[in-house]
């Protein structure tokens, strides 16, 4: 194989690849305008699409999202107390408070929210305050706003007043609230500028609820790639990753790259979308809309009434098979932005989700898939590496307040185990020292431990004072994470018959669960820094799950999943006659077998994360205790996925890799708002908590100072260390500069 290109990436590449792993449909823009991109409204942008934009789109570096189920409130207002008193309007709406704000040129605001019932854009009137034109406007179908990237008038970044959750946890909008909050804006602005007529609604082109003929061909034809595109004869045809890649020879440019996907049809050098009958109509198979779609209908084995053709001479009657057509829709591809699917983990870690959701109590899948990456990574530990040469072991945290379930899918990981002849792979439910752990893997090289309290594992491991024996935990869980494709010795002691012991490919994999006030007040800024949370994977639901009647009694695996592991087993391609049996002996050294890359695109995607990781660390030197493994834990659990599917034969797709990256970025999310709202690790720092939520509690976001003093948290503190951590707030953003009476916050510290 050749050589890959080394990709000349950077954070916007990896931003891009995040917000598609939350959910949103995204496309690239110059400013705030889709420069060259025609066709951007229909835009459902792929993995693949954005590696691609790097080349085909490299001046539009920021990046914008498509509202529709996306609602953005855009508080396009310059005077300062007229904006704040509209952002306070926002705010008191129904889920207001914690809708994300976005600012670019203050005193101006953006806030994102979601709905059910996409609607077209709406707008104040315009009033004319300080000779400026200025309005509210509700972006809806059809429009796109800036998340992020440089604004083209103030030349510095858009900035957040908080991490942009995934779509699914935007607040959701009550239209009716709007409506009113829309009439008292137009009462607040009326007697400061001469008003003008609210902007017509936008009478909308194609409102997509017609099913017709074109449109069932055009369908039929995306969904079956390989009937018609190589017989278009258009040159260069090639196959590319899901499609195909050909040139547009009929535009007569260098840069005239068509890209066939089942998403559609684009042509990336002058940003146009086509259709189908469009391209057959183009590369001369047909004189006309009519004769280029039976040409198409022709190479996929479809009679055109089938797929609703109406003879203009015939009676309008419904056409056979028109009503099915109508029922039958194209399946939805698995959408692998959202991670925490037993659909999206697929193979045998789905159908493990699957029963675990299905026999719990709380039905969490999050925590389903957590307990079968953790049954995946035991039973192909000190058997498998990655395409990039490293284990397959997990340290798993699943992160919840009571009533989420987080007992019966360490329960149910222990049942697949023991149900499917693999109960010997699980260690102990607690550990009190390296000492422990060693002892454990001389007998268990490859081993998972199910911890019911990690926060206290942290706790111990975190405690002052000599004898602490629980503090070599730490150490031997940063050497172990690396030691699964070399060699542990373990700790070294007087006992001849331990000393010099190799143990080869230790695999541990711990998952573990606790509550968030207990895990992160176990942690220590250390523990940050160290890189033992950088190999961890945070998985933290942020919905309570709902409630059902448990099936605990009598619980068994089901028996077809018992046979799909079985067989997995059975054709697992072990490298040699000894293999099998070397895997148990932690004297032995296995012969491990590698799973390699599906394609140049999955590695070229994996890379693209790797580039993200070293330039988020450069950015920031601290985060490297956070981020330091990112693209590592990636690749494990790539891999997993990979060999959930087929255990022969086993290859990383892009496919895998997005998914991995879907949830190393909810972990990373899980991980920096659990640390910003439950890890205090200093009294100056509690005394800045204390402060910031004293100000957030008054309504207008400000204090005077003699009332602050009075606040509990802040109340009895030293002058210098209160001075301190006003400087501290007002150096960070959180708080404005003001004469020192009177505290203010600002937006991005509300």
């Amino acid at each position: 194989m050749a050589p890959l290109r080394k990709l000349t990436t950077n954070s916007v590449l990896m931003t891009r690849q995040n917000l598609l792993s939350y959910g949103y449909s995204i496309i690239p823009v110059r400013g705030k305008v889709p420069h060259g991109f025609n066709g951007w409204s229909q835009c459902r942008a792929t993995p693949e699409n954005i590696l691609e934009w790097e080349t085909s789109h490299p001046e539009n570096r920021n990046t914008s999202i498509l509202t529709g189920s996306v609602v953005a409130i855009d508080v396009d207002v310059l005077r300062p107390d007229l904006a704040a008193a509209v952002i306070e309007m926002v705010r008191e709406l129904p889920g207001g408070a914690q809708a994300p704000m976005r600012i670019g040129k203050a005193p101006k605001a953006m806030f994102l929210f979601k709905t059910d019932e996409p609607r077209e854009k709406i707008a104040s009137s315009w009033f004319n305050i300080d000779g400026v034109d200025q309005r509210i406007e509700i972006m809806g179908t059809g429009q796109q706003v800036v998340v992020d990237g440089i604004h083209p008038d103030t030349e510095k970044p858009y900035v957040w007043d908080r991490v942009l959750p995934p779509l699914s946890d935007l607040p959701l909008l009550d239209w009716a609230s709007l409506s009113a909050m829309m009439a008292d804006v137009e009462r607040l602005l009326e007697p400061h500028g001469k008003k003008k007529p609210a902007p017509a609604k936008r009478q909308a082109a194609n409102d997509n609820a017609a099913d017709n003929f074109g449109r069932r061909v055009n369908q039929a034809a995306l969904d079956d790639l390989d009937a018609w595109v190589a017989a278009l004869g258009l040159p260069n045809t090639r196959r590319h990753g899901g499609g195909f890649r050909a040139v547009c020879a009929w535009r007569g440019v260098k840069n005239a790259n068509l890209s066939f996907h089942p998403e559609g049809i684009t042509d990336w050098g002058s940003g146009e979308t086509h259709t189908a009958i469009d391209v057959a109509q183009k590369a001369g198979k047909g004189d006309g809309f009519a004769s280029a779609a039976e040409w198409l209908c022709g190479r996929l084995g479809k009679n055109k009434e089938d797929l609703g053709w109406i003879d203009s001479r015939a009676a309008l009657l419904p056409p056979p098979g028109a009503v099915a057509a109508l029922v039958a829709k194209k399946a939805k591809p698995i959408d692998l932005s959202v991670p925490f699917t037993a659909e999206a983990a697929g193979g045998i870690m789905g159908d493990l989700a699957d029963w675990i959701v299905a026999t719990s109590r709380r039905k969490s899948p999050e925590f389903a898939v957590m307990a079968a990456l953790a049954f995946m990574s035991a039973m192909y530990g000190r058997r498998v590496v990655g395409p990039t040469g490293c284990g397959v072991n997990l340290y798993l945290a699943g992160i919840a307040g009571p009533g989420f379930g987080k007992e019966a899918p360490l329960q149910r990981l222990v049942r697949a185990l023991h149900d499917t002849d693999m109960a010997f792979l699980v260690g102990a439910g607690e550990v009190s020292s390296a000492s422990a752990i060693e002892k454990i893997l001389r007998r268990k090289p490859a081993v998972v431990m199910p911890w019911d309290e990690i926060g206290d594992v942290f706790e111990a491991i975190n405690a002052r004072g000599p004898g602490n024996w629980a503090a070599t935990i730490r150490k031997a869980m940063l050497e172990l994470y690396s030691k699964s494709v070399g060699v542990w010795f373990g700790k070294e002691t007087t006992d001849e018959d331990r000393l010099g012991t190799p143990i080869h490919c230790p695999s541990l994999t711990v998952i573990g669960t606790s509550t968030p006030t207990r895990f992160y007040g176990g942690l220590s800024e250390k523990n940050l820094a160290d890189g033992l949370v950088a190999r961890m994977i945070f998985i933290a639901p942020t919905k309570r799950p709902e409630r059902a009647r448990s099936t605990d009694a009598d619980l068994k695996l089901p028996a077809d999943i018992s046979a799909k592991v079985k067989a997995a087993q059975s054709s697992f391609p072990w490298p040699a006659a000894n293999s099998a049996g070397n895997w148990r002996l932690p004297e032995k050294e296995p012969d491990l077998v590698e799973v390699p890359w599906a394609s140049d695109q999955a590695e070229e995607a994996w890379l693209a994360i790797e580039d993200w990781q070293e330039e988020e660390i450069e950015r920031e030197e601290t985060r490297d205790g956070i981020l330091g493994r990112f693209a590592e834990n990636a690749i494990r659990i790539a891999t997993l996925r990979a060999l959930s599917r087929s255990a022969r034969g086993a290859a990383v797709t892009v496919e895998d890799v997005a998914w991995a990256r879907a949830v190393m970025v909810d972990s990373i999310r899980a991980l920096d708002i659990g640390v910003e709202k439950f890890m205090v690790s200093s009294k100056f720092d509690e005394l800045c908590q204390s402060i910031l939520s004293a100000l957030r509690s008054a309504k207008s976001g400000e204090m005077y100072r003699a009332e602050l003093l009075k606040r509990r948290g802040v109340r009895g503190a030293e002058n210098r260390l209160f001075e301190d951590a006003i400087k501290r707030l007002q150096e960070t953003g959180d708080i404005e500069r003001t004469d020192g009476k009177r505290l203010v916050l600002t937006p991005a510290g509300r």
